[in-house]
């Protein structure tokens, strides 16, 4: 965080601000005053220092967070702040101001008291400086808050653009017509054979798409549903892939109430059969693991992958990108994604902050 901003449209309101109180001090000495060489170098000489102290100010906000505070709180810190800025910039503008006017201030009197006008000036200026102080820091903190709001709704608009094209990509996949042929050609054959298993298979299809769908509508889920959404994904897949298609999955009862981004688990776990075990004849090992680390719920989904897979499989990198994007919109720098390659094993692990649903 710079000292001097370098937005040029800060500096644009501030010189504006700045042109509005030297035309108000300017208007008030023609008013009630005359208007010389030494009222005009006060006024020029005035605003360095007050630039050098609103700045403190904005400095001071952003580096001790005062942004979280209540109003009830940060009004007693500008007035404070006000009051002894305001002091620090009238002396700086004296010291500035008296030895080139010297002559006009003492009126050649030799028991001219430097201290004694010191401290009218200051009494007399210095509630000026502290009033223009605190309007700028107010209006600061209010154009600062509405930035913050209008950030936060951008924000929100991003993650659920993300969620949207995180959930038609899953639909999409599940729509295929490769995909939707296999599972209804497998369920028009069990029907036959055993009946009970492909009434299970059409509930699991119904139920992904039905989690496709609704998932545009919440921000988070708990792990329980992600998991059985999972177990649904799996379970029309192992009728596809038959005995080449090893799941396991690991997850304390204590964590299946930690919330989640919907279907970011289950996208990691489709890219997994689609780009890793799909393309072993012999198949393998799809894992899914969560794990206890505090205040972080760790989320691990590994599966086999060709010998010469040293690095992410091909189409994966999109995915993540997208699905990193959306931790970062919901949890900042709280969150984190890492993928660990080496030939034979493909592994992807979210690091999220652990929450829980009420």
């Amino acid at each position: 965080m710079k000292f001097f901003p370098r937005e040029r449209q800060f500096w644009l309101y501030h010189g504006a601000a700045m042109g509005f109180i030297a035309a108000v001090t300017l208007l008030s000495i023609l008013l009630f005053g005359r208007l010389d060489g030494l009222n005009l170098a006060n006024t020029l000489a005035w605003m360095p220092p007050y630039t050098l102290a609103v700045l403190g100010f904005r400095w001071l906000y952003l580096r001790r967070g005062w942004a979280a505070l209540v109003m009830g709180r940060l009004i007693p810190i500008v007035i404070g702040y006000s009051l002894l800025s305001g002091v620090a910039v009238i002396a700086v503008v004296a010291a500035m101001v008296m030895p080139f006017f010297w002559a006009q201030i003492s009126g050649g009197r030799a028991d001219f008291k430097t201290g004694d006008f010191l401290l009218r000036n200051i009494l007399s200026n210095g509630l000026q400086a502290q009033l223009f102080i605190s309007a700028w820091a107010f209006v600061y903190i209010s154009a600062a808050a509405a930035q913050r709001a209008r950030e936060g709704e951008l924000q929100n608009l991003r993650l659920q653009m993300s969620l949207k094209a995180a959930q038609l990509s899953s639909l999409t996949n599940q729509l295929k017509p490769h995909f939707l042929f296999n599972a209804l050609n497998n369920i028009r054959f069990m029907i036959h054979e055993d009946g009970g298993r492909a009434d299970a298979m059409i509930v699991a299809l119904s139920e992904l798409l039905r989690y496709s769908l609704e998932s545009s509508q919440q921000s988070k889920t708990r792990l329980s549903q992600e998991l059985a959404i999972i177990e649904a994904y799996v379970a029309i897949m192992r009728t596809q892939m038959e005995d080449r298609l090893d799941f396991r999955h690991s997850v304390p009862p204590a964590l299946l109430g930690c919330l989640l981004p919907p279907m970011v688990v289950q996208l990691l776990v489709e890219n997994a059969i689609k780009h890793g075990l799909d393309h072993l004849p012999q198949g393998g090992t799809l894992s899914v693991e969560a794990i206890d680390a505090g205040d972080s719920l760790l989320l691990r989904v590994g599966n086999d992958a060709p010998l010469n897979a040293a690095t992410s499989p091909p189409g994966l990198g999109l995915g993540l990108a997208n699905i990193e994007r959306r931790l970062h919109l919901l949890y900042g720098e709280r969150a984190a994604l890492t993928v660990m390659a080496t030939a034979g094993h493909f592994q992807v692990e979210l690091s999220l902050p652990k929450e829980f649903s009420r």
